[in-house]
């Protein structure tokens, strides 16, 4: 009776991969030679303290389960002692501590039970747990029918166990790329409907063209993610876009590096190489930085702009490109052009469509929509289950920062914040938030710089007075009229402030 009972016991438990599926059949099967209202199946956690339930089956429905129950400290330590028996049979609940306090949280009528340890090799699994809703329901005899099945319950417990943490790593690896996707989109451009909507109207207006575009803006405030738009919403979208950092190249390499070489054109040239314009033909060439390019080199970008061709260094021949360029600086052209840094020629060639970025300071409205996004890229990246908090005083004070380094820098801030928490709440308590407190008459307080303190080395007068209205805007978040703006800062007419902002070349 008992080689029939384990015969048809096992065939049931392997009818189906399903854990739930095959456990139902093994339970209608059970119940008619034991006394059981149901059974369940858990695992012990010890790295998490706690025991995690998988599946209970009882005569009304099977179900999954993913419900975890704490235990203490002594709880654990019972669980851990190597010499406990494969099978127990436990006939009141109060005789068990451990199973006593678990398995009414998940079963709340269970009185009685027959629990049948399953093994991983050496490795305590977990429990199946065939229980009744009386007390006192199983003998020994019960207990001598379901042990033979622990290694098939195992093996299943295990294989499930895999299945789900494959399931678990895959859907992780399908946020990670949706997120990935979604970061590296050239076409979403976080604020496009709020902080940056002036500067996607004109994205619009200037992608299916072919002219130029040249983009300004400080330091980290997004001048290539505009690039990546302008790019992905024109023609040549499917075509390569090349980007060419130009303060990152050396100056003795600027020119193999842009435009190629021919085989023996230099020692080391040892075949035919294609520049950064040739690797674009077809599609995008994106120099960033391009106030740091030597005026040698600002030459032959110009025969590229003004007839389209380039020659290799060490070649002879000109080669016809079909290319866009569309080039970003953080500098003030215009006032190189004076100093005689920069081409003239060059600067009307790339300015035929300028598009400027407002830093991060004038689009404060998009602080939280950033956050957000770059919580979900940096919880993809450190492999988070969830994104961590961020509280409505800390995500103020993100507001009220200043941002000189821009939307950099408050990347910068958020991944150093999920390092030291990770599960959150995030502190930027060491951001150092600069507030302007209006003084008793309503004016913003006026800062008084002593020159007796300041050293003998000076700069010039136009330099100073450009860094110092400079630092006006920033402290106004970029106001310049009315009540709280610069103007009224500096005690200046607001006519007088712009003509000597254009003259100093900040507008």
């Amino acid at each position: 009776m008992q080689k029939q009972f384990y015969f048809e016991a096992t065939q049931r438990l392997c009818s189906s991969l399903e854990l739930e599926q095959s456990l139902q059949a093994y339970f209608e099967y059970v119940r008619q030679h034991l006394p059981i209202d149901g059974i369940y199946l858990n695992i012990y956690r010890p790295e998490y303290g706690d025991i995690q339930f998988l599946a209970h089956v009882d005569e009304a429905q099977t179900t999954a389960l993913n419900k975890q129950v704490k235990i203490s400290t002594e709880m654990q330590a019972l669980l851990s002692q190597p010499d406990r028996p494969v099978i127990r049979i436990i006939n009141d609940l109060e005789h068990d501590r451990v199973t006593g306090f678990v398995a009414p949280q998940v079963i709340p009528n269970i009185q009685s039970v027959i629990l049948l340890r399953m093994l991983s090799g050496n490795t305590h699994l977990g429990v199946v747990g065939f229980y009744a809703k009386q007390k006192a329901q199983f003998c020994h005899r019960h207990a001598e029918l379901i042990e033979p099945h622990k290694d098939t319950l195992s093996l299943i417990t295990a294989f499930n166990l895999k299945g789900r943490n494959l399931l678990k790593a895959n859907q992780a690896l399908t946020q990670q790329n949706r997120l990935l996707k979604q970061a590296f989109n050239p076409c979403g451009v976080i604020g496009a409907d709020s902080g940056l909507k002036r500067v996607m109207t004109q994205v619009e207006a200037i992608a299916k063209l072919h002219t130029s575009v040249l983009i300004l803006g400080e330091t980290g405030c997004g001048k290539e993610v505009i690039a990546n738009a302008v790019h992905c919403k024109s023609q040549r979208a499917d075509k390569p876009f090349i980007k060419v950092n130009c303060g990152a190249i050396p100056e003795s390499l600027i020119d193999s590096e842009l435009f190629g070489y021919e085989k023996g054109a230099f020692t080391g040239a040892e075949h035919r190489k294609a520049g950064f314009f040739e690797q674009a033909n077809g599609g995008t060439i994106f120099l960033d930085e391009i106030g740091e390019l030597p005026l040698s080199v600002q030459v032959r970008l110009l025969r590229v702009l003004q007839n389209g061709t380039i020659t290799r260094v060490g070649g002879f021949d000109a080669i016809n490109l079909d290319i866009r360029v569309i080039a970003a600086t953080h500098r003030n052209l215009q006032a190189m052009v004076k100093k005689q840094t920069f081409r003239e020629d060059l600067w009307y060639r790339l300015a035929v469509f300028p598009i400027e970025i407002p830093s991060l300071r004038q689009r404060r409205s998009d602080i939280p929509l950033l956050v957000q996004h770059f919580l979900e890229v940096l919880a993809a990246k450190f492999n988070l289950d969830k994104l961590p908090r961020v509280s409505a005083e800390q995500l103020d004070s993100l507001n009220h920062y200043h941002w000189p380094g821009n939307v950099r820098e408050l990347i910068n801030v958020l991944e150093r914040a999920m390092i030291e928490a990770p599960k959150g709440p995030l502190n930027f308590n060491l951001l150092q938030v600069d507030k302007v407190e209006p003084a008793a008459s309503g004016k913003h307080e006026t800062i008084i710089i002593d020159p007796s303190h300041a050293s003998d080395k000076l700069v010039p007068l136009e330099m100073m007075v450009s860094k110092y209205i400079a630092h006006a805007l920033r402290i106004t978040g970029g106001k310049l009229y009315g009540p709280g703006g610069a103007a009224e800062m500096l005690d200046i007419n607001p006519n007088t402030l712009r003509s000597k902002m254009k003259k100093l070349g900040l507008c």
